[in-house]
């Protein structure tokens, strides 16, 4: 199997590399095609996301749901739907195995957008809409025209259990995005509010005298908070196994030929032949120009996330599903666990609505006005140990023109100490002290969700600084000639 490994390396906008079949497990073939992706922490914090009593659904809602997916095909024996504290999750039933598939949906019960270009919903908007929206938009579509059909949708039973509003910060006012305390991702919000409004009035000129013409800006929210938080996507794996028999002289030759190769089943190595793709989420718009596929996948998408965990979410192409599995076991009672990849904080809260505690990928950025040269910007990016990511360093060397030629160490010196002066003048710059918010933290109570989540995000951040700065001290220090 292909499994792509999701990399924000210390990058303010992160990518996600796909490795090979050789880099991953001693198996001989691929047997399916896997997904990743990004949602709830069991780190995070109920404030974070928005939790509300009626914005989660009804004991009857689950158990319609849970009923639906039973009859939908989705097999999921070892985990249902719990509560942990104030947020939903999944549950282990029974033990689960490392490596076990413990979740398998039928292509037939997800949500899915292939890169056809063809509209599936013509009645709902027009395909001039369909070829300029983004995948998400798409997708988004999709989930509404399918929520505007009621019982008679086949993903009915999916869609009725979705929240109500996830309250990421698109929704929220700009002083409550100055609450933040982070200018990267108050910047980032409020590009992401004008593109989704320009988005929505796109979608209303789109579906003009069409079904979807109804569609209000907080409905429209609505369906892109969910698909943004739950979708999956990776290289499109093609058509299912009934339509790819039709180009069946090309699957038998590659097939055949990997069989002769390797000695393994053949359903395997066709299996690794024509479905040799990844699933991902949230950052692969900027992967590459290859084609790609989304899935939204009920039950596998109810688990929260946990950057302590490595988990695979497969597309077994022969069986035309969608499988899950993790690399940590789980006893009954317990919650589980799947990461949506190695992203920071900023990422996770703004389209997800969630801070990750002790988050290893998180990053902070700084604009380094002091050492811009010639009009060239500068950002520092700090990993979550405190240090400057490699890449950051080498550019504040080169444009600052500091550390090259003769007297090179004196200069080296220098920068230690300008980037040690802008990283104490960023976190004096914060309008509230680390000990205040942890203070307010200590009476949750007391604060509005949207406080508290604003609060346990900025904590976060002004952790990781902290850190930095410290790690800046130590290295300006007369016995530090090396810089780190």
């Amino acid at each position: 199997m292909q499994q792509v490994s999701p990399a924000q390396r210390g990058q303010f906008n992160p990518t996600t590399t796909f490795r090979s079949i050789s880099q991953i497990r001693a198996i001989p073939a691929p047997r399916c095609i896997a997904l990743f992706r990004t949602r709830t922490a069991a780190s995070s914090t109920p404030a974070a996301i928005n939790n509300s009593t009626s914005n989660q659904p009804s004991a009857d809602t689950t158990q319609e749901y849970l009923s639906w997916a039973s009859t939908a095909g989705i097999i999921f024996p070892k985990v249902t739907q719990a509560f942990f504290g104030e947020i939903r999750g999944s549950k282990a039933l029974q033990p689960i195995d490392t490596e076990e598939l413990f979740i398998t949906v039928p292509r037939s019960a997800a949500l899915v957008i292939e890169p056809t270009g063809k509209c599936p919903i013509p009645d709902f908007v027009s395909l001039d809409y369909w070829k300029q929206a983004p995948w998400y938009f798409k997708m988004a579509a999709l989930l509404l025209k399918e929520a505007s059909m009621g019982k008679n949708s086949p993903v009915w039973g999916y869609i009725v259990q979705l929240p109500e509003s996830i309250d990421t910060p698109v929704r929220w006012t700009d002083t409550e995005i100055l609450e933040l305390q982070y200018s990267p991702l108050e910047t980032d919000i409020q590009q992401q509010k004008k593109l989704w409004k320009a988005q929505y009035d796109q979608f209303k000129a789109g579906s003009k005298g069409l079904k979807g013409s109804n569609v209000s800006y907080e409905r429209f929210l609505w369906a892109a908070e969910n698909v943004r938080s739950r979708a999956f996507s990776g290289p499109y794996a093609g058509a299912p196994i009934g339509d790819r028999l039709k180009l069946g002289g090309f699957v038998a030759a590659a097939g055949l030929a990997y069989v002769t190769y390797a000695h393994v089943p053949l359903e395997q190595a066709l299996n690794g032949a024509i479905a040799a793709a990844v699933f991902n989420l949230l950052y692969d718009v900027v992967l590459s120009s290859k084609l790609k596929w989304y899935a939204l996948c009920p039950v596998i998408d109810a688990i929260n996330h946990s950057s302590k965990v490595e988990s695979t979410i497969e597309y077994e192409y022969f069986k035309d599903t969608f499988v899950a599995s993790t690399n940590t076991a789980y006893n009954p009672g317990e919650q589980v666990f799947i990461s949506y990849g190695a992203q920071p904080n900023s990422a996770l809260f703004q389209y997800y609505g969630f801070t990750e505690m002790g988050n290893k990928n998180d990053v902070y950025a700084v604009y380094a006005a002091e050492l811009q040269n010639n009009g060239e910007k500068v950002n520092l990016v700090v990993s979550a140990n405190g240090n400057l990511t490699p890449e950051s360093l080498k550019n504040a060397l080169e444009v600052s023109n500091r550390g090259n030629g003769d007297g090179g160490e004196k200069n080296v010196e220098e920068l230690r100490k300008e980037i040690l002066h802008i990283l104490e003048k960023e976190l004096a710059s914060k309008p509230t002290s680390l000990a205040h918010d942890e203070r307010q933290l200590a009476t949750p109570h007391l604060l509005t969700p949207r406080k508290r989540a604003a609060i346990e995000f900025r904590v976060e951040k002004k952790r990781l600084l902290e850190r930095a700065v410290q790690r800046a001290k130590r290295k300006v220090a007369p016995s530090n000639k090396k810089i780190t």
